[in-house]
């Protein structure tokens, strides 16, 4: 049995048709996701839904043109962001990457986010499992209503993902996983945080309804002929981690452009980390902003401005990290290279290069040294999850940087002194999705089986 399944990423709308039977991939399609409006503030981070909504409907509905046998939608949404929705008036997606709430307030010099800090401490937040952040969607809500006052305060909220399942069946419902992100709920009780909203004075708005079930039936869709049934929206990390195929002893290193480290764990313990609904009644121990791709990329376009800069010469930077793999890389004890050149909580105070001797100083040991620190920076904050060390049974490594830099996940397995595999595929997202296929398929043939039993009884 056929299902579609939409990933809604920051830089790609991708669809696939996959085979919940056979467990595999049919057909892949992607889209450029519509880029940001551009704004005065460039702290504003908005895409008109209706762009979205084309796309998205666009993908499906090729899919139904073609195939007769699908059974239903799943949708795997980017997380934080939100649409915040009023009659009348054009739909924005406000995205992960919007940071208004860095704005200062009016006749203060004090951030919105500053302000919601001082006024609602970290304590407050335990039950929800994250806390005030520049991403975090309920930050630049309430950062937007009061920069602007004439927005009513009574407008409809929902997810990337509810928006359309909304527009498909009618229904402002979402996953557990999806509205967490944003910021107004507890997640350790699975409802509302009513409190948190009134002393912000966001009490008065429409809030998505959450699903009762991972694998509720939201609403069908019709498609040329199709009746599709429509599943919540699952926040896109939760099916990355999924597709991962973590358990109970697990750790993930989720290494792309950004990087987590994370463990699953059937109980809500609040720590020095956040804590994510996952399927089942689960829950994702997740530090962020560990280095990634992004760190070494200042190292690649470093040899590419060299390069540049004295020959007129443009490297591919491809071709780099393929000299980079040629080589037999050894980490140099006095060199020390720490990545950690955008700033964040956890790293202050940028990267550095030192220890540089007359014989160190070289791309091998450069490199090395690089991929050795993200290692021990991911086995120091593993070691914040909660778990003591000696109970960690293996180290998943997941995410595009993983698969293409075999170093890095020899290097983790090196520090941590761990066992470590690959995720089963690169693309955790499709395995995710096919997962999730499975799930909706089994639900239904049980439901279909509790029915003839009802009917023979």
């Amino acid at each position: 049995m056929n299902y579609i399944g939409i990933d809604l990423g920051s830089s790609y709308i991708k669809a696939v048709l996959v085979d919940a039977v056979a467990h595999k991939v049919v057909e892949q399609a992607y889209r450029d996701t519509p880029p940001k409006e551009m704004r005065k503030n460039h702290h504003t981070f908005e895409i008109s839904m209706d762009k979205i909504v084309d796309i998205v409907f666009s993908l499906i509905n090729e899919y139904t043109n073609r195939y007769k046998d699908i059974e239903g939608i799943i949708l795997s949404a980017q997380m934080h962001g939100f649409v915040y929705s009023l009659p009348n008036q054009q739909d924005y997606y406000v995205s992960w990457q919007d940071m208004r709430c860095l704005d200062l307030r009016p006749g203060s010099q004090q951030t919105y986010l500053d302000y919601m800090c001082a006024l609602i401490p970290e304590e407050d937040m335990i039950c929800n499992g994250v806390y005030f952040k520049p991403s975090l969607g309920i930050c630049n809500l309430y950062a937007r209503l009061c920069e602007d006052k004439d927005i009513p305060r009574n407008g409809t909220l929902y997810t990337l993902g509810s928006y359309l399942i909304h527009v498909m069946s009618g229904r402002n419902i979402t996953h557990i996983s999806s509205a967490a992100p944003i910021g107004y709920l507890d997640v350790k009780h699975r409802s509302v945080n009513e409190v948190l909203l009134q002393r912000l004075g966001l009490d008065e708005m429409g809030l998505p309804e959450l699903a009762s079930d991972d694998y509720e039936i939201c609403g069908f869709y019709e498609s040329n002929g199709c009746k599709l049934k429509v599943y919540p929206d699952y926040g896109d990390m939760q099916v990355a981690v999924l597709g991962s195929g973590i358990k109970e002893n697990d750790i993930v290193v989720n290494t792309a452009t950004a990087s987590q480290v994370i463990r699953y764990s059937p109980e809500f313990i609040s720590g020095d980390y956040e804590i994510r609904p996952f399927f089942k009644g689960a829950y994702l121990y997740t530090i962020s902003n560990m280095p990634g791709g992004r760190n070494l990329g200042v190292l690649v376009d470093f040899i590419k401005e060299i390069a540049k800069e004295f020959s007129g010469i443009n490297l591919d930077t491809q071709k780099i990290w393929e000299n980079i793999h040629s080589k037999k890389l050894h980490v140099d004890k006095e060199l020390v290279v720490s990545p950690n050149f955008y700033k964040n909580p956890h790293f202050g105070n940028g990267g550095r290069i030192e220890g540089i001797t007359q014989d160190n100083f070289h791309i091998d040991t450069v490199f090395a040294s690089a991929l050795n620190n993200m290692a021990q920076t991911y086995w120091h904050y593993i070691q914040k999850l909660g778990m003591r060390p000696c109970d960690i049974k293996q180290i998943i490594c997941a995410g595009g940087v993983n698969w293409k830099t075999p170093e890095l996940c020899e290097a983790i397995g090196r520090v941590s002194g761990k066992p470590w595999r690959l995720s089963p595929i690169p693309d955790e997202a499709i395995e995710g999705i096919l997962r999730l296929a499975l799930e909706c398929q089994e639900k239904q043939e049980d439901s279909l089986s509790d029915e003839r039993k009802i009917k023979r009884g």
